[in-house]
């Protein structure tokens, strides 16, 4: 259950009953990985040190975490939507237009409540795109601007002036905070529509 407050604001964004049909047991599995996910990446960061490798695997290793991410977000809006005739269980467009963005537009009550992260996940699916090979090389302009976007608001050691595009354990933590905040709130839409959804995991 979420509180008074919290489930009267989510029926303001989204319409009563417009997740009555959700997957719950979906959508509370995804939620649960999700989060214990982003609760790994953010609490590494926490400990530096260990071994270090070549920044472009570097780089391909972070991308793979937010392509996890990005998954089990989008098994979360899937399974909300169920009843709503979203794709649920559909994964074959995931990589290029599958993604968690796409998926969010596609959802007519969810569109206008994430409307503002749009652009940082677009950004965040861009970077990660680009680094897996599953975007064309003109893209490659772009990865700079698109990582300011995506680490919103933050001054990151390892995106200091001048240096080589980097994704180390402090944007990957700040990344993967935002995806929480996303899960929580998506949770709460679902939760203010169907009592039943399961407790939210308990932070270490």
């Amino acid at each position: 259950m979420i509180l008074p407050d919290c489930a009267a604001a989510a029926r303001q964004i989204a319409p009563a009953g417009a997740f009555a049909g959700a997957d719950l047991a979906a959508f509370d599995a995804a939620f649960a990985a999700m989060d214990a996910g982003c609760r790994f990446l953010i609490e590494r960061s926490a400990f530096p040190g260990g071994f270090v490798p070549p920044p472009v695997i570097a780089v391909r290793r972070a991308c793979n975490c937010l392509k996890e991410l990005d998954r089990f977000l989008v098994v979360m809006i899937d399974a909300a939507a169920a009843g709503y005739g979203a794709p649920h269980g559909n994964r074959a467009l995931y990589v290029r237009e599958g993604d968690a963005a796409a998926r969010l537009c596609r959802v007519r009550p969810l569109r206008h409540a994430f409307s503002s992260d749009l652009p940082r996940l677009r950004a965040i699916g861009r970077i990660r795109a680009l680094t897996l090979g599953d975007a064309p090389a003109e893209v490659a302009c772009r990865p700079m601007a698109d990582l300011a976007l995506a680490t919103r608001g933050h001054i990151l050691a390892d995106q200091a002036d001048g240096a080589a595009f980097a994704l180390g354990d402090e944007t990957l933590a700040v990344i993967a905070e935002f995806y929480r905040t996303l899960g929580d709130r998506l949770r709460d839409l679902v939760a203010a529509a169907s009592p039943q959804v399961g407790p939210r995991p308990i932070s270490a």
